[in-house]
């Protein structure tokens, strides 16, 4: 089989999830909490460090932290991403009520997620630069100032477009796939994602929009009803007013922060139904490709 089953994939994210609920909070409750916890009190940290109003140049006081916390956080990412992937695929059975685990597989996806972010800072400057560079040499050719300036605007976000759709094409290739890859001993799980799933895009897509796309934006919208009408005019009013985006930048961290408790609770609470729906379609993919389950026809 080389075509990922939508429907089947579907179903069993939604059958998994929610079936063994129980299991995937005792999989992922450790990491989710220190996490939650690391993240508090660094933006505690960098709440404490803020620059006064109108200070310029330097470093937050606080960056030493939040680089050591993002570390941590893909580190306890990777762990839950492969707690619920091994469950799913039957490589790990039966209930969990609490599970931490750090060995080759979850520095193996570690590695791979930080690859990812990576590849995505590259491309994002690659893409930057190809729509500079189309930008300036279309209102080269323009036949006056207005026009070019009118055709580089136009030029350039098509460029953009194009360059943020092999992003996306891309990611979606490579990290679909790469958790159960690892696991199942598909060498480098970047590069066996890439390779398993050619021809399956537009399934990905539909997967992710049947799975993960909902939850998430359960939790965007309740996010968004805790910050409250006040956190929209602020975002409103930095659309209007592009020459003071650091003010209102500010204003919606000020806002976040005094809001930070509930929404962490929030998250938390979601969070496995989050997770189970984002990793166990690709766990059930994985297995459906390298024929580990036998499908009707």
């Amino acid at each position: 089989m080389n075509k990922i089953p939508v429907g089947p994939t579907i179903r069993f994210a939604y059958a998994f999830t929610f079936g063994e609920i129980g299991t995937v909070i005792g999989l992922v409750w450790i990491p989710l909490v220190i996490s939650a916890v690391a993240e508090f009190l660094v933006e505690r940290v960098l709440s404490a460090g803020e620059p006064a109003e109108g200070a310029t140049g330097g470093l937050s006081p606080g960056f030493g932290y939040l680089a050591l916390y993002s570390v941590l956080a893909v580190l306890l990412s990777a762990m839950v991403a492969t707690a619920i992937a091994r469950q799913a695929m039957g490589v790990r059975q039966g209930p969990a009520l609490a599970h931490v685990s750090l060995g080759r597989t979850e520095l193996h996806v570690f590695g791979g997620i930080a690859g990812l972010y990576l590849l995505c800072f590259i491309f994002a400057m690659g893409v930057t630069l190809a729509v500079m560079v189309v930008g300036g040499l279309a209102s080269l050719v323009a036949p006056s100032k207005a026009a070019g300036e009118t055709i580089g605007a136009a030029a350039g976000s098509f460029a953009a477009l194009i360059g943020l759709g092999a992003i996306l094409y891309a990611m979606l290739r490579l990290s679909f796939l790469f958790v159960p890859s690892v696991i199942g001993g598909g060498g480098f799980g970047l590069t066996k994602s890439w390779e398993m799933t050619k021809g399956n895009f537009w399934r990905i897509v539909a997967i992710g929009a049947a799975t993960a796309l909902p939850a998430s934006l359960v939790l965007f919208a309740i996010n968004l009803a805790i910050l409250g009408p006040e956190y929209f005019a602020s975002l409103a009013a930095m659309v209007q007013d592009q020459a003071h985006l650091a003010k209102y930048a500010a204003e919606q961290s000020r806002m976040t922060s005094a809001k930070l408790p509930l929404l962490l609770g929030v998250s938390l609470v979601l969070a496995p139904i989050n997770y189970g729906l984002l990793f166990a379609p690709a766990a059930f993919a994985y297995r459906a490709l390298s024929g580990k389950i036998v499908l009707p026809e």
